[in-house]
C-alpha cells in the first residue's frame, strides 16, 4: 500500500488536536504522514503541535499568518503532501483504528481514486449514533447533483484526483465537501466502506453548521455553482427542490431576503409540478367525456 498524507486544518483547537493526532497514530495502517495546517490560531496550538512533532517525526506543521478558512488550509496541506493518497481529518474528529486500512484496501483492490465511508456521529453529550451515510458507489455524479454526499473525514482521495479538479474551491463558504464530491464524481467512480471508520463530532460551538446563515448561503452557493449540470442531468424539479431547501434554511436563519430570492428561483425553474398538471388535465378530459356521453 502507498503512503497516505493526512491533512488536518485547525483553528483555536489546541485542546482537541492531540486526540485527533493520536487517533491517526493508533491506526492499523502506519505508512503515513500527518500535516497539521494551523489557520492563524490565537491559542497555544503552535506549542501543542510543536510537542507532537518532537514525539512523532511524521507530523509536519504549517502555520498561516491569518485566518483564511478551512478550504485554503486543506489546499495548503494537499499541496505540501508527499503521499499518493490524501485523507482529511478535522481537528475535532477522530478515526477508528482500521479507518485508513479499510478505505485504502478497497481503493487499491478496486482501482478507485475516491473512497468514502459510514461513520458515528455525536450531536450532544457523549452518546454516539450511526449517521447512516448514503452508500454511494460507482458513477455517482447524478446522485450528488440531487443531494449532498460524503463529509471530509470520510474521504480518501488520490492526490492526482485532487490535482485533476484543481484542488478544493476556496471560495465556497460552507457545504464544501458537497462541492468537492460533485467535482470529483464528474471524473471518478466512488467506493464505499459500509462500516463506520470515524467519529464525526458535531458538538463544537465553532462548527460551521451552527452558523445558520452561513449554512444557508453555502448551500445556495453550491446549487448556483452547479445549476446548469443539475438542470441538464436532473431536471427542473430537482433544481426547484434545492432552492426550496435553501429557502427553508434562510428562514431558519431569519433572513427574509434569502428566502424571497430562493423562492423566486424555485418558481423560475419549476413554476408547476408536471404530475399535478397531468392529473388536472386527466380530470378535465374525464369530466368532458362524461358530459359528451350524457347530453
Amino acid at each position: 500500500m502507498s503512503l497516505v498524507s493526512v491533512v488536518i486544518p485547525t483553528y483555536n483547537r489546541s485542546y482537541l488536536i492531540r486526540t485527533a493526532v493520536k487517533s491517526i497514530f493508533d491506526q492499523t495502517f502506519q505508512d503515513l504522514e500527518v500535516i497539521v495546517v494551523d489557520d492563524g490560531s490565537k491559542d497555544d496550538t503552535a506549542e501543542v503541535v510543536a510537542d507532537l512533532t518532537r514525539k512523532h517525526q511524521r507530523v509536519r506543521y504549517f502555520r498561516c499568518r491569518h485566518n483564511l478558512g478551512a478550504q485554503r488550509a486543506r489546499n495548503l496541506g494537499v499541496r505540501e503532501a508527499n503521499g499518493k493518497w490524501i485523507a482529511f481529518l478535522d481537528s475535532d474528529d477522530q478515526w477508528l483504528p482500521d479507518s485508513l486500512e479499510s478505505r485504502l484496501s478497497l481503493a487499491e483492490d478496486q482501482n478507485l481514486k475516491v473512497v468514502h465511508s459510514e461513520c458515528f456521529v455525536i450531536y450532544s453529550g457523549d452518546e454516539m449514533s450511526q449517521l447512516h451515510v448514503p452508500p454511494l458507489t460507482g458513477k455517482i455524479y447524478r446522485s450528488l447533483l440531487s443531494a449532498p454526499g460524503p463529509v471530509f473525514p470520510a474521504l480518501l482521495v488520490a492526490k492526482e484526483a485532487l490535482r485533476r479538479i484543481g484542488y478544493l474551491d476556496e471560495n465556497v463558504i460552507s457545504w464544501q465537501e458537497w462541492d468537492t464530491s460533485i467535482r470529483l464524481a464528474r471524473h471518478f467512480a466512488f467506493g464505499f466502506v459500509a462500516k463506520p471508520t470515524f467519529i464525526y463530532d458535531c458538538r463544537g460551538k465553532d462548527n460551521i453548521s451552527k452558523d445558520t446563515l452561513r449554512d444557508a448561503a453555502g448551500y445556495e452557493q453550491v446549487v448556483l455553482k452547479h445549476l446548469w449540470p443539475i438542470l441538464l442531468h436532473m431536471g427542473p424539479l430537482v433544481l426547484s427542490r434545492h432552492f426550496h431547501f435553501a429557502a427553508s434554511k434562510y428562514k431558519l436563519a431569519g433572513n427574509p431576503s434569502g428566502v424571497r430570492r430562493c423562492i423566486i428561483l424555485k418558481r423560475v425553474f419549476c413554476p408547476f409540478r408536471p404530475r399535478s398538471v397531468l392529473r388536472s388535465a386527466f380530470s378535465i378530459l374525464h369530466t368532458s367525456s362524461k358530459k359528451g356521453s350524457h347530453p
